[in-house]
């Protein structure tokens, strides 16, 4: 058995080591050095794996122990969307490039008049939704520690170890994820150190997976025809699942694609050129399968060596440990803790980025009777929000963990933060293929949507008489039959996940439709409606927006300073005065520079706090929709 001290040895190396790669990404891409590695499509393949999560590592064995081939669900949404929705994924990443958005929250309040109000609606939403997947890998990194713990139980250092595992594991994220993504605010939000970090973790949860995956189909199985011979015989092959509930599914996993704020973080924000899109469009999926590959002969030799007592999570562990084979196990351990902590440091970083933009910063400003033209260092303000906003994340996740007692199956943990997310998916496509879609509507669609997630989905996992009493379940909200969350209006017999995502995602629609028809857009919605439909036509083109007012260049200059820094501010209004003919003299406060300013300070403090503190300088005048 592998001691407790080999095992923080070796996750301090491991660390030490990403901690290396990290240090020196982020300084070759400072200096200008190692773009053809920082900027390859190999790297934003690998990044896409942050979808891989300790669910994936651990609890896909686990899920296919208990519900069978369902498992291959989680696989299915993402890959279906790569592979022929890849159109859709490169829209969005010319979008994000062209309003230089840094989040699904500042892509959904870029579209609907740069609103504020929805943007913060998203953000929060996005914490609620994504605490509990943060949780997951929380647990899981806690469960794999049990199981090298247990050789120390005597001593009571293992308890100990045990017991507080996930608290130093949280603080120990939380400290990488400052280090390494608030050291500098970047007009582009990009983060080379944590994108190449990911890389490399996406390959070392890889290579454990498939080795676990090998030692038991040709050291415990006796090769490929025993082992199909097993699954055969295995009541994992037993399993039938209904077509409503793989349906479901498959359009929460989809959904997550697309509206996890990790992952639009890596395939949107990160995002260097659009042809790496097209590669990764069949390099994820192949990525994909060859990290499920191994996923049923492990749960179904699982199945067979391990006590029926054991936690099927961690057959991935338990079983090379069965067999004597250490080295194994500490290899699988660190696939599992690579996957946790990546999904974990990017996250937070996403997260932190939201709440800076359009919480914190809105709130400052609002606070400072000078606005935009305040003295002082934003860049400071926006740095310490979000590492304040990181801790504060991480801190949740550690919280519902111990709330909800680190206990039941990753994959229903993992679940409930996807039928969150997938809120967003309605506002999201309506907002990029329809220019009818107001502000109001998506309001709407979001706020119906996600009180019928946390009614029917997100409260109900904290047991009976936790967030809901028993009366509740049995009679309904205010004794209403009709408002029981596990038969909401009355329709009884689904399978809870199928109920909950059919209601709230229905129902989000449906309002986010209706309402957009009955509403008018404003004329700034109108202006970013036709942009973000014909993205491909206005992103080449002149750029629309702001007509010329009082703002003066000086100003302007003197508020970009303190968000870009000054050497970037100069770098910029140079660039304009050169496409404007000017030379050695400062560009025209023209609609064509003022609308580019704002893309450009909207990369650092969101679309809708660049519009307010452009628009406080410009003397807030109306928007051209000519």
């Amino acid at each position: 058995m592998v001691s407790l001290n080999q095992l923080i040895a070796v996750c301090l190396v491991y660390v030490a080591g990403l901690f290396l790669v990290a240090f020196l990404a982020e300084r070759a891409a400072v200096r200008g050095r190692g773009g053809w590695l920082l900027r390859s499509p190999l790297v934003y393949t690998l990044s896409l794996s942050i979808y891989c999560t300790a669910w994936t590592f651990y609890g896909a064995v686990g899920y296919a122990a208990r519900s069978g081939m369902e498992y291959v669900t989680i696989y299915l949404g993402p890959s279906l969307v790569m592979v022929g929705w890849w159109w859709v994924l490169r829209r969005l990443v010319r979008i994000g490039r062209a309003q230089r958005v840094t989040s699904v929250a500042d892509l959904i309040s870029a579209r609907y008049g740069k609103s504020n109000l929805l943007a913060a609606m998203v953000t929060l939403m996005s914490v609620v939704g994504v605490t509990p997947y943060i949780a997951l890998q929380l647990q899981s990194v806690t469960l794999s520690v049990s199981i090298f713990a247990s050789a120390d139980l005597t001593s009571g250092q293992g308890a100990d170890l045990n017991r507080n595992a996930a608290f130093w594991v949280a603080a120990g994220l939380a400290v990488f994820t400052v280090l390494f993504g608030t050291r500098n605010l970047n007009a582009n939000e990009r983060h080379h150190g944590v994108v190449i970090a990911v890389a490399v973790e996406a390959v070392v949860k890889l290579v454990a997976l498939v080795a676990v995956g090998v030692f038991v189909v040709w050291g415990l199985a006796g090769g490929v025809a025993q082992t199909v011979a097993r699954i055969d015989a295995s009541p994992i092959n037993a399993w039938q699942t209904g077509a409503g509930r793989w349906t479901a599914l498959i359009v929460l996993s989809a959904a997550a694609l697309v509206c996890l704020p990790r992952m639009f973080q890596v395939m949107v924000v990160e995002n260097d050129d659009e042809r790496h899109l097209q590669i990764a469009s069949w390099a994820f999926p192949l990525y994909l399968l060859a990290i499920s590959l191994f996923v049923v002969p492990i749960a179904v030799v699982g199945l067979e060596l391990m006590p029926p007592a054991s936690n099927p999570d961690l057959y991935v562990l338990t079983v090379p440990l069965s067999q004597g084979q250490n080295g194994l196990a500490m290899l699988a351990f660190l696939g599992g803790f690579s996957s946790a902590t990546s999904m974990v440091i990017v996250a937070t970083l996403a997260l932190s980025t939201m709440m800076s933009n359009h919480i914190v910063m809105p709130l400052w400003l609002k606070l400072k009777d000078e606005g935009a033209q305040q003295s002082g260092d934003v860049r400071t303000v926006v740095i310490r929000a979000r590492r304040l906003s990181i801790l504060l994340i991480i801190s949740l996740g550690y919280f519902y963990y111990r709330a909800s007692g680190g206990s039941g199956a990753l994959a229903a943990i993992g679940l409930i933060s996807f039928g969150g997310v997938a809120q967003f998916l309605p506002a999201l496509l309506g907002g990029i293929f329809w220019r009818g879609a107001t502000r109001i509507g998506a309001v709407a669609g979001l706020t119906i949507g996600f009180a019928v997630w946390m009614y029917t989905m997100l409260l109900p996992s904290f047991g009976v008489d936790a967030a809901l009493s028993l009366e509740v379940f049995d009679q309904g909200l205010f004794g209403l039959g009709w408002l029981r969350p596990l038969a909401l209006f009355g329709i009884e017999g689904l399978d809870p996940t199928v109920h909950a995502v059919w209601w709230s995602l229905s129902l989000n629609a449906l309002l986010f439709f209706a309402v957009s028809i009955f509403t008018f857009p404003t004329p700034l919605e109108r202006l970013q409606g036709a942009q973000f439909v014909n993205v491909f036509d206005h992103s080449s083109g002149p750029a629309q927006g702001w007509a010329a007012s009082q703002g003066r260049t000086e100003d302007l200059m003197i508020m970009s300073q303190r968000i870009l820094g000054a050497a970037e501010a100069q770098a910029f209004f140079n660039r304009q005065a050169l496409k404007q003919g000017r030379i050695g003299v400062a560009p025209a406060p023209t609609p064509e520079f003022v609308q580019a300013l704002e893309r450009e300070l909207a990369g650092s403090v969101g679309a809708a706090t660049a519009n307010a503190m452009v628009g406080q300088i410009m003397g807030g005048q109306a928007i051209s929709v000519e």
